[in-house]
């Protein structure tokens, strides 16, 4: 069902620190680090390759250790890339427990396999490079007039037969070396740089403590619907052995009193006097009376002691008997699935049920009928109101506050609420919960007297002995 929900202040999302940027004092020691980095990343290539089954057998355990290896690289470089393991967890337990870390998946494995695809042209660059540079340094030194060396770069050649005439060999090995290493070196901070944005922890810690305000607010919600159903009880259990009683015992009270006066004579003065008091006597019995039934139905209102003693069951065939239209009630289900159900989740289906039912009586007409239907499983509860009047509830219209409330009361115990009312076709009101709300399995609730009970379901021993007057 689809309602409009009133805007609500803009919450403060909690906002999560971002990397601190590197500024490294020494620019050519960590150059220096990271061409070492980036030759120990090739020189570990062909190995990687090499173990690369027996590695996948033990990726859960390899993957995550390769992936703090690539940071700890980082951060010798300078960069801000922070350990995925928290100061004081044990390294064992962290490993095992990675894999099933959402960590592991969106941070540690793109890691691995971009650290994994730059180390290929790293490897080949430092192998071929090296073994360049070193052969064109030591070229010179291996020729002689006997045995010269003629060297050929497309159209042009010439022929070295002395370590003096190849003197411009060795000048270009160390370029060639120079050369390599900036092409590491470019390797490296490219490395770098995507180890320091696959380390970035922020957005999964801003998720975290997103994830911990909704935890609280659940929680917050459940102690909220747990005392409102508390102070419920309360209230009524007050009311009903408290005032009620004492009404009651007012009413005795008054017509024993008519009792008396009636065997007074009727002649004379004293005759006067009986009418005047038999008078007065009824209507302070009419008004005692009266207060006592509206008292009986706000109580009933408040929380039905139908309800609290014997479960939503009879309580539903107690309503219809009152309905304000004809109506008829079927309940099906196990007995141990009915006594599962929860307090909060009786009362919140009770309410929502008399709710349609006031609807239909208001707006169905004047011949409508109406049908209640009550289904409770192990799965959950299933509550179907329909009527067969005019239709046409629209619960996104304005002036629908009774639908809104319904929802939000079920909801607040975690179920929903679908409406379908097509104008001339009645209206059917689908009611879906689980027996017991999703933040808990029990409800904490405290009595008068301060104690704590936990209850779980209508239970009947669990609410004090009392009697229904009326």
């Amino acid at each position: 069902m689809s309602r409009t929900v009133p805007a609500a202040s803009p919450a403060v999302l909690p906002t999560a620190p971002g990397p601190r940027p590197a500024h490294p004092r020494r620019p050519w020691l960590h150059a220096t680090v990271v061409v070492l980095a980036e030759l120990a990343h090739a020189a570990a290539f062909l190995p990687l390759v090499a173990l690369g089954i027996f590695l996948l057998l033990l990726f859960p355990l390899t993957l995550p250790l390769a992936a703090e290896l690539e940071r700890a690289c980082a951060r010798m470089a300078g960069a801000t890339a922070p350990s995925s393991r928290l100061p004081g967890h044990r390294l064992w337990p962290w490993l095992v427990s990675r894999a099933g870390q959402s960590g592991f998946w969106v941070r540690d494995l793109p890691l691995v396999v971009v650290g994994l695809v730059l180390s290929a042209p790293s490897f080949f660059i430092a192998v071929s490079g090296g073994t360049l540079s070193a052969i064109l340094v030591a070229l010179p030194f291996q020729v002689s007039a006997e045995d010269p060396l003629e060297v050929r770069l497309v159209a042009w050649s010439v022929e070295i037969g002395s370590p003096r005439q190849g003197w411009w060999l060795p000048i270009l090995g160390v370029a060639c070396f120079a050369v390599t290493a900036a092409l590491l070196y470019v390797l490296g901070r490219l490395r770098t740089r995507l180890t320091q944005t696959l380390s970035d922890s922020s957005q999964e810690e801003r998720l975290a403590t997103l994830s911990a305000e909704v935890g609280h607010l659940t929680v917050g919600r459940a102690t909220l619907v747990d005392a409102f159903d508390a102070e419920r009880a309360r209230i009524e259990r007050d009311l009903h052995d408290g005032v009620q009683q004492d009404l009651v015992a007012l009413t005795m009270g008054l017509g024993m009193t008519r009792v008396r006066v009636l065997s007074l004579a009727e002649d004379g003065q004293t005759g006067a006097l009986r009418e005047a008091l038999l008078s007065d006597l009824e209507a302070a019995q009419d008004r005692a009376e009266a207060a006592l039934r509206a008292l009986r139905d706000t109580v009933h209102g408040i929380r039905p002691a139908i309800l609290t003693e014997r479960g939503l069951g009879p309580a539903l065939h107690d309503l219809v008997g009152r309905a304000p239209l004809p109506t008829s009630v079927s309940v099906t289900g196990a007995e141990e699935h009915l006594a599962a159900l929860s307090s909060p989740v009786a009362t919140a289906v009770y309410f929502a049920v008399c709710e349609a039912l006031t609807n239909a009586a208001r707006h169905a007409g004047a011949q409508a009928r109406a049908t209640v239907r009550l289904d409770v499983s192990a799965e959950g509860l299933l509550a179907v109101v329909t009527d067969d009047g005019c239709g046409g509830a629209d619960p996104t219209a304005a002036g629908s506050t009774g639908l809104a409330g319904m929802s939000q009361r079920l909801e607040s115990v975690g179920g929903r609420l679908a409406v379908d009312s097509a104008p001339g076709a009645g209206t059917r009101l689908t009611i879906t919960a689980p027996l017991t709300p999703p933040w808990a399995d029990s409800t904490e609730s405290t009595d008068s007297t301060g104690s704590t009970e936990r209850t779980v379901g209508p239970h009947p021993a669990s609410h004090p002995a009392r009697t229904t007057l009326g």
